[in-house]
């Protein structure tokens, strides 16, 4: 049984330079080792293969000196080339002649911030230089520190704080805790509000992406993963796109389609009346009655204090009882209700006698 590789995130920090299938010479079994290879600033990655989000071995350029043809294994066309390290040589097999030149150029062109003396096409000066210039640019931004990379995984079952993600921060409008199959639904029912929502995956350790587009009353539904790491997360797409949040996985879906994706936001309902549950008295039904409101609304504005402006809010503005124009006769009144109460004794007075 084999042991487990290494847990070692991809490094997604600097860009990609350049990438391919290479074998690498290990060093114990003198054997070529066959490996996506993923040149990265002045690094270069070996990955078991191109959807891998874990690296299990890295080599720094740094100390590189020069890369040499292996002209003994070459005639035998192996494409075969040494990396002329400080540190010692590193045997490279490329799967073609051109994979191999490619490579010399874009690694010596990293390391040495300079194109290459090599007969190369239009096409491939121009890609060089486009290289070069981002170096540069990242060179000079970062000085003489190297590139950071992001934190290893923690191999053990207890989870550092800062591990999780910031949820108050992070959280989305378009991210509904459903299934795939809820989320083909809720698309459906919701077409008028958005096509894109983000879901949690099968596995319950990444995301998902689903969109569905209806054009001429026929649908498509995709669903895409979404890679989580304790240094951001990557769309599963071709080489991998690094993203530093969930809001910038969602801005670039937006982009690469011109905005022909849009993120499901379903609006809330909210009551434009006050109302209570209550009690039939005849049937014993429970209905919601919608209270009355004063006809009379005054608009008040609140202190800005220094605040943005807010809109308006609305106040009920309760009317006060008018008061009475002429004094209450306390003594009348007293009278007529002694007369009132004479009168309903002797009515009933009159009824028990009878």
């Amino acid at each position: 049984m084999t042991s487990p590789r290494p847990d070692k995130p991809r490094s997604c920090l600097v860009p990609n330079y350049h990438d391919g299938y290479l074998e690498k010479m290990e060093n114990k079994s003198q054997k070529y080792k066959r490996y996506w290879a993923v040149l990265r600033g002045n690094e270069l990655f070996f990955q078991v293969t191109n959807r891998d989000p874990m690296y299990i071995e890295k080599i720094n350029l740094e100390d590189f000196m020069s890369v040499e043809d292996d002209e003994i294994y070459n005639n035998n066309l192996q494409h075969i080339m040494t990396l002329k390290m400080k540190s010692g040589d590193i045997k490279l097999k490329a799967e073609t002649l051109e994979a191999q030149d490619q490579w010399k150029s874009f690694i010596h062109t990293v390391t040495k911030l300079e194109i290459p003396n090599q007969v190369l096409l239009p096409g491939q000066i121009r890609r060089l230089q486009e290289v070069l210039e981002l170096e540069t640019k990242r060179r000079r931004k970062l000085g003489s520190s190297p590139p950071p990379l992001p934190p290893l995984r923690s191999t053990t079952p207890e989870l550092d704080q800062n591990d999780y993600d910031d949820v108050e921060n992070d959280r989305l409008s378009c991210f509904h805790k459903v299934s795939r199959m809820e989320a083909e639904t809720l698309l459906v029912k919701n077409r008028e509000f958005g096509n894109l929502l983000m879901r949690p995956s099968r596995d319950g350790n990444n995301l998902s992406i689903t969109t569905r587009q209806a054009i001429n009353n026929k649908a498509i539904v995709n669903h895409y993963r979404i890679l989580c790491l304790d240094s951001g997360y990557i769309i599963d797409i071709g080489g991998g796109v690094l993203c530093n949040s969930r809001q910038q996985i969602i801005d670039h879906f937006i982009q690469q389609t011109k905005g022909m994706l849009k993120p499901l936001e379903i609006p809330e309902d909210y009551e434009m009346n006050l109302s209570i549950m209550v009690e039939d008295a005849e049937s014993g039904e429970l209905i919601n009655q919608k209270l009355p409101t004063s006809p009379t609304l005054e608009l008040q504005t609140l202190p800005q204090l220094g605040m943005a402006k807010e809109k308006p809010r609305a106040y009920l503005k309760i009317e006060p009882q008018a008061k009475p124009s002429r004094p209450i006769d306390l003594q009348g009144l007293k009278r007529d209700i002694n007369e009132e109460l004479s009168r309903k004794l002797q009515q009933r007075r009159a009824a028990i006698s009878e």
